[in-house]
């Protein structure tokens, strides 16, 4: 059997990297008879091979360097473009430098895309897609959210347009400011039917800010584990729109999945992990795309399903378990006696 696994990331299972890149792959392959476990310090001088996902403050660096000396494997992960410094900001400078070393430092590294492989300097890059947990919606009949308010889709004329995601920032520009980016189409098509914006993420103040003084109404929901998949599951049409830069590019097509999983189509601004997808979703042109599955309930179903098929064939926990397996196996065969 292989020496014991553990995965050291960045956050605990409600920070989305942390769950799709080391929760679930730690419990997947667990599944499957892999010993490995959440890093636990007191177990330090069990594990044949540690993962630190997204991990490369100085005392992880400084535990990497320990874990090497006594004969552990160590894998860096890598889920965003975390060089990209649009500002020149001291912070960030000073952060990309910790990530090199840390790149430097480990035995191998392992990424969530090809475009983040192509950052990382003079190292060998193994890509491993994100994995994908479905949450049991189909419990969720109704789903308890903010308060007392109990939320159930019922028939009204409205096209209920859903965003998700983390707020996100200005700089890199990413999350809720891209809503921003979609607002005219958004404010075009309610002239021509009306439809309602939800916004399922981490921060009022942001969606404050970017989501609300629309000629359309708009809601917030608080992201959660035992809520989302139901909230999500009662939209018509799932938007991702994407600032174009070096930070969103490197960007993986989890929330794309994620809607599609859920059955709901997907309109977004192309990144490269989307072209895949290829056929199952709408790019660009935000208002004609829009008002084409506003009218055309059938084409939403049917993309749906292409969607689902491919998903199945790329991001099933077998497909991800596999990944994950090959890549171990093929470290060990290098690294270990």
């Amino acid at each position: 059997m292989p020496p014991k696994i553990a995965w050291k990331p960045v956050g605990d299972e409600n920070t989305a990297s942390a769950r799709l890149r080391a929760y679930l792959p730690c419990r997947y392959l667990r599944e499957k008879g892999w010993d490995c476990e959440m890093y636990r310090p007191g177990n330090k001088a069990e594990y044949g091979l540690v993962v630190f996902q997204k991990c490369y403050a100085e005392e992880d660096i400084a535990l990497a360097k320990e874990l090497k000396s006594n004969g552990t494997v160590t894998v860096f992960d890598l889920c965003d473009n975390h060089f990209y410094n649009p500002t020149g900001s001291e912070a960030l400078a000073a952060r990309a430098g910790r990530l090199r070393r840390m790149i430097e430092t480990a035995d191998f590294v392992t990424v969530s895309t090809p475009e983040i492989g192509k950052l990382v300097p003079d190292r060998e890059t193994t890509v491993i897609d994100d994995a994908v947990e479905m949450p049991p919606y189909h419990a969720l009949k109704r789903a308890y959210v903010q308060g007392k308010t109990w939320i159930k889709k019922r028939f009204n004329p409205v096209f209920d347009v859903v965003w998700f995601g983390t707020a996100g920032s200005e700089t890199p520009r990413f999350g809720m400011v891209d809503l921003t980016r979609v607002r005219a189409a958004l404010e075009q098509l309610n002239r021509q039917l009306p439809l309602r914006l939800t916004v399922i993420s981490n921060s009022k103040e942001a969606f404050a800010r970017y989501a609300t003084g629309a000629s359309f109404p708009t809601r917030y929901y608080e992201w959660r584990r035992d809520t989302f998949a139901y909230l999500l599951s009662v939209q018509d049409v799932c938007i991702i729109p994407v600032d174009p830069n070096p930070f969103t590019r490197c960007k993986t097509s989890n929330r794309l999945v994620t809607a599609l999983s859920l059955g709901l189509p997907v309109v977004a601004d192309p990144i490269p992990s989307y072209e895949a997808f290829a056929g199952c979703i709408k790019t660009g042109d935000w208002e004609k795309n829009l008002r084409h599955y506003a009218l055309h309930a059938g084409e939403r179903k049917k993309d749906v399903q292409n969607g689902r098929k491919f998903i199945g064939s790329r991001f099933s926990q077998e497909a991800i378990t596999a990944q994950w397996a090959d890549f171990l196996e093929r470290t060990f065969r290098e690294k270990l006696p």
